[in-house]
């Protein structure tokens, strides 16, 4: 019994793309926002470093934000 490798990920089937591309009476907008998200999801599987840099950013502009906000100190006090 060959285990498989920890970094390979299973195939559990057909994705949701695959299965709204074959149903008729879904909307073409809807198809394609699912088919972008499968495949965003997808690469971000195979490619973690694109997560790590997502997430770096996402705090980068949360800390720029809480400094730009922050009330100014007045120098009259």
């Amino acid at each position: 019994m060959a285990s498989e490798p920890l970094n390979q990920a299973t195939y559990d089937g057909p994705n949701t793309c695959t299965i709204l591309s074959n149903t008729e009476g879904v909307s073409e907008f809807r198809r394609k926002f699912v088919c972008v998200n499968d495949n965003l999801h997808e690469n971000m599987q195979e490619h973690p470093e694109v997560l790590m840099l997502y997430v770096l950013t996402v705090i980068f502009i949360m800390i720029f934000l809480k400094i730009v906000t922050r009330p100014r100190r007045n120098a009259d006090d």
